[in-house]
């Protein structure tokens, strides 16, 4: 008989985040918590999580790179940290791999996190002490701590629905009022058919008709602001810029605050050479609103500057928002960047039908 293959080291890790802590006494919503004095994964040394804390609190994310929605998380925490901390709150990320790690270990790891272009700390959990303090049975968790020290919030998993419940939760504890969505408006029954078949028609790259079809939809409901929006995205995809601006000026006059017409706006400004100011326009759209076709205009716009790193999280985001992976469209330039926006604008709305 041949010798038994021993188990890949990461399902004895798998195996060790399954059960164990099962039995600790986990804190409850109120109780005091430890932030410890941890290992800093980049250089080596001790960082306190109390210092990193900030006035309002601190999130820390309990993840380990075999779970890929611990790292989905990370990643879209670490794309949130710059807001959270002009409001107080500071993220940290502790790192449950394994209850040691040797120095190759380490190194690999630490490349990791390097790839995936995260800046938020990154803390080794030694033996897994804070793990077991915290009773942790699922890999992703999130504690977020109040800046008395006190568990605020506890969140076990990172399912769809409980991305935007984590970060509801952040917000409340850092005190910040997220815009309320608009009431859903009343819209003629055909001209919202009208404008999903323009999307539609326009995803399969029939330009006459979906222009069409978005001028009947407008026709069908002059206040309808999408069928005029799309108008002006479509200008834009031939570099019409005189003929975008004053579409757009007409879809903010039915619908103010229109999130299209903010994003196509940036689009325009790219489209007329102001690249630094559209991608400013773009990164503060982004981080108010949750819009997938802007963070990858942003992406496409960054990956074209060079910011590699960037543009990953961006496009991840983008990914994230709405299932449709940026990515597969280069953009090594401006022009470029410009061609593949028009490309995953269209994709994104003909998915959201």
């Amino acid at each position: 008989m041949g010798r038994a293959k021993r188990p890949p080291r990461l399902s004895i890790a798998c195996l060790l985040v399954a059960l164990s802590s099962s039995a600790a006494e986990r804190p409850a919503i109120g109780d005091p918590v430890p932030l410890p004095i941890m290992r800093d994964l980049r250089d080596g040394g001790d960082r306190s999580l109390t210092a990193l804390a900030g006035r309002a609190g601190i999130v820390v994310l309990f993840w380990a790179g075999w779970s890929q929605r611990s790292i989905e998380e990370l990643q879209r925490l670490d794309a949130a940290a710059q807001e959270m901390a002009a409001h107080g709150m500071a993220i940290a990320a502790v790192n449950v791999d394994r209850q040691t790690l040797d120095d190759a270990e380490t190194t690999e790891l630490r490349n990791r996190v390097d790839r995936l272009g995260v800046r938020i700390p990154v803390l080794v959990d030694r033996g897994l002490k804070l793990f077991h303090d915290y009773g942790v049975v699922t890999i992703p968790s999130t504690a977020l701590v109040d800046g008395n020290g006190r568990l605020a919030y506890f969140l076990f998993g990172y399912s769809n629905e409980q991305r935007e419940e984590l970060f509801d939760a952040m917000a409340r504890l850092a005190g910040i009022t997220r815009p309320q969505p608009p009431q859903p408006l009343t819209v003629a029954p055909a001209a919202l058919r009208r404008l999903q078949l323009g999307r539609l028609q326009l995803a399969q790259g029939h330009e006459a008709p979906a222009r069409s079809s978005f001028e009947t939809a407008i026709k069908a409901d002059e206040t309808f602001a999408d069928p005029i929006v799309e108008l002006a995205a479509l200008a834009l995809d031939s570099s019409d810029a005189n003929g975008a601006r004053a579409l757009l000026d007409r879809a903010a006059a039915v619908e103010a605050g229109h999130l299209g017409v903010e994003r196509e706006r940036a689009r325009l400004l790219a489209v007329e050479s102001h690249v630094d100011r559209a991608q400013a326009a773009l990164e503060q759209l982004t981080a108010s609103h949750a819009d997938a076709i802007g963070s990858g205009y942003l992406g496409y716009l960054l990956q074209a500057a060079g910011n590699s790193t960037g543009a990953s999280v961006a496009f991840e985001k983008a990914r994230t928002l709405s299932g449709l992976d940026p990515r597969g469209h280069i953009s090594d330039s401006t022009a470029a960047a410009l061609r593949a926006m028009a490309v995953y604008r269209r994709e994104v709305a003909v998915a959201k039908r």
